[in-house]
């Protein structure tokens, strides 16, 4: 017996009208028509463009759509890593043992952006990831407590996620209740060895003085001792960039 054919209709480019090339597959001792490969004329490219356009598209505003899940403010759903510092942190991500970053600087030095293009880069990566600042997480769980069982779920939201980024510690009221909170949940990764990235305007010895600042000493050391021991403290200078921006 000769060698079957494949048997196929023609089918032509719609932009050019050539017959397309078959895809012919050996399967079951017969060979199989699977499909016809793409035209190369100008009209099948102009397509082809649209079409992977359409698509990068999609996937931007899904992206997008999780970076606003994650709580990453509209300001900066498009920010991007730009510090050597931290582009070695994501590379060394992998092996992190749960440490985290501290980035503290004086106002203007785009400590907010860095912490939030961090974030992006790990909520694309697939990373559960929640961006809040230290006070917008304090009222949340403090609105929680009059729900039954729903502070749990809240601070849970925070603790078990796997990337926590809270910016701007160490503006928050240093009262005992949201000293104990920070502490309950700083110490909860600590334990469970999940990373957490910092903002600050205080170094780290200046933060703990602050978060004392109202009696709750122990409290504030005991935060402090936890950031030493789990972040890599990066200090960020140069330039207001709030004020060079409109200049």
């Amino acid at each position: 017996m000769g060698e079957s054919k494949p048997t196929h209709s023609e089918t032509c480019c719609e932009y050019c009208g050539r017959p397309l090339a078959p895809c012919v597959v050996e399967f079951g001792g017969r060979r199989i028509v699977a499909g016809f490969r793409e035209c190369d004329c100008e009209g099948a490219r102009r397509q082809k463009a649209r079409v992977e356009k359409a698509e990068a598209a999609k996937r931007e505003a899904r992206l997008s759509e999780s970076r606003k899940r994650a709580g990453i403010p509209k300001r900066f759903l498009n920010a991007t890593v730009q510090h050597q510092s931290l582009l070695d942190y994501l590379e060394s991500f992998e092996g992190s043992a749960g440490q985290g970053l501290y980035i503290y600087g004086s106002v203007g030095r785009g400590k907010s952006y860095s912490a939030a293009a961090l974030a992006n880069a790990f909520v694309d990566a697939g990373y559960r990831t929640v961006f809040t600042t230290a006070s917008a997480m304090l009222e949340r769980i403090k609105a929680s407590f009059s729900g039954r069982g729903e502070t749990e779920t809240v601070v849970s939201r925070y603790t078990a996620c796997d990337v926590l980024v809270i910016d701007d510690l160490g503006k928050e009221d240093a009262k005992e209740w949201s000293s104990n909170m920070m502490f309950l949940v700083i110490n909860a990764r600590y334990e469970r060895m999940r990373p957490t990235i910092f903002t600050s305007n205080y170094s780290i010895q200046a933060l703990s003085k602050r978060l004392g600042r109202k009696g709750e000493v122990e409290t504030a050391e005991a935060i402090a001792s936890r950031l030493s021991e789990t972040t890599t403290p990066i200090y960020l200078t140069g330039p207001d960039m709030r004020i060079t921006s409109r200049s």
